[in-house]
């Protein structure tokens, strides 16, 4: 296993480092296989200037408690004062089954959770890969739109035909809600604007989508795709700029990396223009990246991110304010060869480099998603516990004086 060093912080620098401090100060640590094998951590980012604490996670969707023996894949957001958490509930472990929409809420930004309900279940079909997003200006402010595909039941991903029509191809579907998530529209099938007939699969994120609020396209809704066939995966973006009413596809991202880019996310920067964060699929042990400056319609090359390791696992990425100073916030592994050693990194510099780590998990870690809680507080809602659980955590982001 390699190594990743950097020269260490000056002091200088430190002086704009972010203080990490977290809801409540007993340290949480997952049971499972992963918990035993203690793979050793692999981003050499220098130690914090003052300690960190990591609160207690709050369990949001635990299998075999609702509707489902299985929950995965999360998604998160807020609209208004209440905090949606998606997932797929699954029968079995697998991808592809007959896999529904559900949802939890809280109240009172993660500290309890309703129980979970189905939001969306299609008769022989599978959903998979909820990306979520809150309108914050337009016509539509405050509605939450999910986007997600469905397959026929209990198939793979590697088995799906190309071309837009019949029972037997990947769907995309959107649904909205103009109540944060009390009630939802009936699906709408996109697939003719989210997918091109020759890629026989795709995935919207899973996680997040965005709307811009800066730049030439301010109000543009951006959903991160990446696209099959299986195996071979490229990665886009769909946006709208009429509140999701009509969509178009972007290019696909360029390979530069000696791995595929498939779950992806997507934060906007100064600007109004767009960073990308994918897995690297059975390649790079790094992160992959890339850069929009035109809305999501086009990027450059894809290039490793050294500083962020990957197990080939989804991760999250978010643009949050931290007072004045805009940041980025980023989950996933600390590993490249397991997943587990959930960690958060702050990038400082759109991205360019991520000096700032603040481990939240020890043990199994997998899928994970960031949201922005407001006044520089984020809420962290992952995969813990061998898939048994999938776990709320808060994060409080502090600027120190300057």
């Amino acid at each position: 296993m390699s190594i990743v060093s950097r020269p260490p912080m000056t002091r200088a620098a430190w002086v704009v480092a972010l203080l990490v401090t977290v809801a409540s100060s007993a340290t949480h640590g997952q049971q499972g296989t992963g918990a035993a094998e203690q793979v050793p951590q692999v981003s050499n980012c220098p130690p914090m200037p003052a300690p960190i604490t990591v609160g207690a996670a709050v369990d949001v969707f635990v299998g075999g408690t609702g509707p489902n023996p299985v929950y995965r894949i999360p998604a998160i957001t807020k609209a208004g004062t209440r905090v949606l958490a998606f997932a797929e509930g699954r029968a079995a472990l697998g991808d592809i089954g007959t896999n529904d929409l559900v949802l939890a809420t809280s109240d009172d930004d993660g500290a309890t959770w309703s129980a979970p309900r189905t939001v969306l279940d299609l008769a022989d079909r599978s959903i998979n890969n909820p990306c979520v997003v809150t309108l914050h200006s337009g016509a539509h402010a405050g509605r939450v739109l999910v986007i997600v595909q469905s397959y026929p039941a209990n198939t793979h991903e590697a088995k799906q035909a190309t071309g837009l029509d019949g029972s037997g191809v990947c769907r995309v579907h959107l649904l909205a809600s103009d109540d944060a998530g009390a009630n939802w529209s009936e699906p709408r099938d996109m697939t003719a604007s989210m997918r091109r007939a020759e890629a026989p699969t795709v995935a919207s994120g899973p996680g997040a989508a965005v709307q811009l609020r800066g730049g030439a396209h301010a109000g543009r809704i951006v959903v991160p795709f990446n696209q099959g066939p299986y195996g071979q995966w490229t990665v886009y973006a769909c946006f709208s700029d009429d509140g999701g009413a009509t969509w178009s596809m972007g290019a696909v991202a360029p390979a530069g990396a000696p791995a595929h880019a498939n779950e992806v996310q997507v934060a906007e920067v100064q600007g109004g223009e767009l960073v990308l964060n994918a897995r690297s699929f059975h390649g790079a042990k790094q992160r992959l990246a890339a850069r929009s400056k035109d809305g999501g319609a086009t990027w450059s090359t894809l290039t490793p991110i050294e500083s962020l390791p990957d197990p080939c696992c989804q991760a999250g990425l978010l643009s949050v304010a931290v007072g004045a100073r805009p940041v980025l916030a980023f989950t996933g592994c600390d590993s490249t060869t397991a997943r587990m050693n959930g960690t958060l990194w702050i990038s400082l510099d759109e991205g360019a480099s991520w000096p700032i780590k603040q481990p939240l998990a020890t043990g199994f870690f997998a899928y994970s998603a960031p949201v922005d809680l407001g006044g520089g507080r984020i809420g962290v809602l992952a995969e813990t516990d061998d898939y048994r659980r999938i776990r709320f955590i808060p994060v409080m982001l502090v600027m120190p004086a300057r």
